[in-house]
């Protein structure tokens, strides 16, 4: 991972949490042998987990997260977290594109885990930033998720088998009242959004039932460009907590959905990401800009698919189609993020919605226009 004590200038950091307050940190470094961590020289990462990397005073680099949330749920996240290990000792590991972080410990009664620190090491998310994301690491990246779903196929490793909770069904039809009361108006407006539209809350729940009849594999859950490390040659994935036996669909349709994302953002012209005006541009700009951030995204994931080809499974007509559905929730689910705290849903946001909507719609009818196949 890359360090930098320049938090102002870097969207990806956050200050640490005080050690002081959180003992057990200290303890779990010490029980394995590894000493402190430099209190000078700490890095956070953005994210719902507390985390803290570094060198320690034995000169090792670490990074140690925990997990945060109600305490069975982090639990039950840890022990998925701790079941990737598991699933790589079936992988061929001489000549296997998918890599993890080394897992250095752990606290079940503390709810931390520490990994190694990977030396020079950016995201996925701040390469595609800086424009530095290849084809060649799409296809690293493809090779990477298609060998995790090629793993266990007789299922000894005993994964997460409770239902993921998105797209979250129960929600088209009504929130909860503790939602509705903690909800932004700019959420609100989303949900209301979603509820009145009976086509495309039809075609959620259709992804649902494709999904639960589709052949389950491991899945990574939770999939996100910025769960992705690059170190020189090397692609490591990340943040296994929502590990699981699942529809491959689901991490093929987030890449694509993050993509889709990164170009709906480009959208709003000068500024940064899908915040950054609050006035539209004409409808012809706006399909303008779409086309050309989808021509040069679109390599991208032509290439993942190559890589996720080569590591043994090819994507068939029926995986095309959850996987271009499940694209249109991820741009859903972003908006969704992008709405708390907010008062009005942008121009911008609400394009997204719009594509979400056809890719949801008629998933069958962009699979070629997304890459997904020639």
């Amino acid at each position: 991972m890359t360090v930098t004590t320049d938090l102002a200038d870097h969207r990806y950091r956050a200050l640490p949490a005080d050690l002081a307050a959180v003992p057990e940190v200290e303890r779990l470094l010490q029980g394995l042998g590894l000493g402190r961590l430099l209190p000078d020289r700490i890095v956070s990462y953005s994210g719902r987990n507390d985390n803290w990397s570094g060198p320690t005073t034995e000169g090792v680099e670490v990074f140690v997260k925990h997990l945060g949330g109600p305490t069975e749920d982090a639990k039950r996240r840890l022990r998925n977290l701790l079941a990737f290990e598991e699933l790589l000792v079936t992988a061929p590991q001489q000549l296997s594109p998918l890599r993890g972080p080394r897992c250095l410990g752990w606290s079940e009664k503390d709810l931390l885990v520490a990994f190694e620190l990977v030396p020079s090491a950016v995201s996925g998310a701040e390469r595609a930033d800086s424009g530095d994301y290849t084809q060649q690491d799409a296809f690293r990246v493809g090779a990477a998720i298609g060998t995790l779903h090629g793993l266990d196929r007789v299922g000894r490793v005993r994964l997460d088998a409770s239902s993921p909770g998105l797209p979250p069904v129960a929600a088209l039809t009504a929130l909860s009242l503790e939602k509705h009361r903690t909800a932004s108006a700019a959420e609100l407006r989303l949900w209301s959004i979603l509820q009145h539209d009976e086509e495309l809350t039809a075609g959620i729940r259709t992804l649902r039932e494709r999904e639960s009849l589709a052949m389950q594999c491991p899945v990574h859950g939770d999939f996100r460009l910025d769960q992705l490390l690059f170190a020189g040659d090397v692609v490591h994935l990340l943040d296994f907590e929502e590990l699981r036996r699942g529809d491959p669909a689901r991490d093929i349709g987030a890449y694509v959905g993050e993509w889709l994302h990164r170009a709906i953002g480009k959208l709003s012209g000068p500024g940064r990401g899908a915040d950054a005006a609050e006035t539209a541009p004409s409808a012809k700009e706006m399909l303008g800009r779409a086309t050309r951030e989808l021509a040069r995204t679109r390599p991208l994931i032509e290439r993942f698919r190559e890589g996720y080809g080569a590591a043994g499974t090819a994507p068939d007509a029926a995986l095309r189609e959850r996987s271009a559905a499940f694209a249109g929730w991820h741009l859903i689910d972003r908006v969704l993020a992008q709405s708390v705290q907010r008062s009005t849903l942008t121009p911008v946001q609400r394009a997204a919605l719009g594509i979400a909507r056809t890719l949801l719609v008629s998933p069958a009818a962009v699979t070629a226009t997304l890459g997904l196949e020639d």
